[in-house]
């Protein structure tokens, strides 16, 4: 496949680079697939002692990963050789570190990216009073604020101050676990999945409120339960697996207990129920969305930017510029060249001044990463996919210069960006389906997220997704102020826009809404579907139906990515999310013709001025595009 080029370019004071050819480090292949070609530094097969510390040249895919196995017919010896064999399946998310844990009945193993106190935050940790054992993926952004409270629990108890081994944010689950059980949950704010193994055979697990970090767990019926960051790791282990649910905790006694029940939930927990629609403005949004980001540049090694060149993102880059020195932060952006994405983040770049990277990509470089694609994101829908294969160069791109990247996500959810919400009628419906594909977020957008970065040893953090955020959008802003209406100057996501006008570029201030698929090239989607056209002959499409009965593909592209699912997660369909009617605005209580299972139906719409060769100037308030100099 021909490889695309990674451009550089400097702050505005230098000249602009972009378009120098800069090949991009190759990334290896994945298990199961030969590489594109050999890695410039082979490496061994992985032996998992308990603490292992990878070189960087053996670096490949990666990010945090845990796994934790609970099997009283295990000896000590087996618990650890199966609790090693089935973490080394999640080193491409945690490529710094390998540890393993044993005690009684129970394996832990945790797959490090080293974030917060590299030299000493190995995990599994183990709490000394009371030999409970933890392994935890994520960022808990209050640490500082848990441990000072542990610390005031314990005098009131009159125990002694708890002893932090490190400066791991992940620590501070233990000592407020060791005094308030299962409310620890509720305590905690950021993007985590935990497992605790207790001595006496007790086990608690949870995951954040969005479902930013994943989880699943498994069960089988001689009593064997396992907990995994992907499905890959529990695939042959168990009877039964399901999804952990975000927002929620576990344990054998309780099973499943939500702990994330705000008011504004209420309307996706019982539909029946009366909706009660928030009334407030958007005075709130900026102030608690740059505390958000703020929170967010929490890292002992550095971050930097998502920038895809859309609203969102660029948001978040303005506020950044208020919180840190943007000529240290690096940007990255991916897509054909010059496509809407690229040409409006370069515009962006300039005006903060970040040391801007991109991966300019080819249809045929693109479609030949489909099956690492597919392995690494464990899904078949369509729409999810097609966003993944831009989201995997930009991960990889990224994660060669950092390891922790501020993204723009859910700012679509919160705020109806997605253009199918021109046809919504009214405040109540705005208020359930934004709610509804909220609700989704975990199965798509996140899970692009952290599959895609994660495969590259890169955590994404989501400012729009904090749990003060999503109270303001969902619990205080009436939605009115989401409802498109161009006529009045109100087009998608109008009232964040004008909360930022005259701070970013115009033309990306008004920007038409792309997804990722679409922004990276106008054209890029029915490339991709004739590719996948190509590889499918009509008898096997024909009889798609009766080799895949479950959700049968309807296109000779899906039938493409189902086939290569099950290459892997064969008969794990329950694992796959597929969007009713075949796209994000099928479920919608609304018609609209806007999206269609083969995505957006006109991508013309999304070019702008910024774009070489495109003439227009964007109205503000509509997005509708004139001649320049008309």
């Amino acid at each position: 496949a021909a490889r695309g080029n990674e451009a550089k370019f400097a702050p505005p004071q230098a000249p602009f680079a972009g378009g120098d050819a800069f090949t991009a480090a190759s990334s290896p292949g994945f298990p199961g697939r030969a590489p594109s070609r050999a890695p410039r530094h082979p490496r061994p097969p992985l032996r998992v002692p308990h603490t292992l510390a990878l070189p960087a040249e053996s670096r490949t895919s990666a990010m945090c990963g845990i796994l934790a196995l609970f099997d009283a017919t295990l000896d000590a010896k087996q618990l650890e050789e199966l609790t090693k064999r089935q973490t080394a399946k999640l080193e491409h998310r945690g490529p710094d570190e390998v540890g393993c844990h044993v005690g009684k009945g129970f394996g832990l193993g945790h797959a490090r990216l080293s974030i917060m106190d590299p030299k000493g935050g190995h995990q599994p940790l183990v709490h000394d009073p009371t030999g409970n054992a933890l392994v935890a993926n994520g960022e808990i952004y209050n640490f500082r604020a848990l441990e000072a409270r542990a610390a005031k629990d314990a005098a009131a108890r009159g125990e002694p101050s708890p002893v932090f081994k490190t400066s791991s944010d992940s620590e501070s689950i233990l000592p407020l676990f060791a005094m308030h059980g299962t409310e620890v949950a509720s305590m905690l704010d950021g993007m985590f999945a935990f497992v605790i193994a207790e001595p006496d055979g007790g086990i608690m697990a949870g995951r954040d409120p969005c479902g930013i970090k994943p989880l699943y767990r498994g069960w089988s019926a001689n009593g064997r339960t396992m907990f995994a960051s992907e499905l890959k790791c529990i695939v042959g282990q168990v009877e039964h697996a399901e999804e952990f649910p975000a927002g929620h905790f576990w344990t054998p006694k309780t099973g499943y207990v939500r702990y994330f029940n705000p008011e504004w939930l209420q309307p996706n927990l019982d539909p029946s129920a009366a909706l009660a629609l928030p009334t407030g403005s958007t005075d709130n949004v900026r102030a608690l969305l740059r505390k958000a980001v703020e929170k967010r540049l929490m890292s002992d090694v550095g971050y930097g930017l998502l920038l895809s060149g859309g609203l969102d993102s660029a948001i978040v880059c303005k506020l950044m510029s208020e919180l840190t020195d943007m000529s240290k932060i690096k940007s990255f952006t991916v897509g054909m060249a010059n496509s809407p994405d690229v040409m409006a983040a370069r515009e962006v770049s300039k005006m903060f001044g970040t040391i801007h990277h991109e991966y300019l990509f080819t249809p045929d470089e693109a479609f030949a990463i489909v099956p690492k694609v597919i392995y690494h994101l464990e899904t078949y829908e369509p729409e999810l996919i097609r966003s993944s294969i831009p989201n995997y160069f930009l991960a990889k791109l990224a994660g060669a210069h950092t390891k922790v990247v501020i993204t723009g996500e859910g700012a679509d959810e919160l705020f109806a960006g997605y253009l199918y919400f021109r046809d919504c009628p009214d405040r109540e419906a705005m208020q359930r389906e934004t709610l509804r594909i909220w609700d989704h977020l975990h199965n798509v957008n996140l899970q692009r997220s952290d599959r895609m970065g994660m495969a590259h040893g890169l955590e994404a953090r989501v400012p729009f997704l904090d749990v003060e955020m999503l109270a303001e959008a969902y619990g205080r802003v009436d939605p009115s102020v989401k409802v498109h209406n161009l006529d009045e100057g109100r087009m998608e996501k109008w009232a964040l826009r004008k909360l930022f006008d005259g701070d970013l570029p115009h033309e990306v201030v008004w920007r038409t809404k792309a997804m990722q698929c679409e922004g990276v090239g106008t054209d890029w989607v029915s490339i991709l579907q004739a590719k996948c056209a190509a590889a499918v002959s009509d008898d096997d499409f024909v009889a798609a139906a009766e080799r895949f009965p479950v959700n049968p593909p309807q296109s000779k592209e899906e039938y493409f990515y189902r086939s290569l699912f099950n290459e892997h997660f064969a008969g794990m369909d329950k694992f796959v999310h597929v969007w009713e009617g075949g796209c994000r605005a099928g479920g919608a209580a609304w018609q609209s013709a806007m999206y269609t299972r083969a995505g957006l139906a006109d991508t013309n719409q999304l070019k702008h001025g910024l774009m070489e060769g495109v003439e227009v100037v964007t109205e503000a308030g509509t997005g509708r595009k004139r001649k320049a100099g008309a």
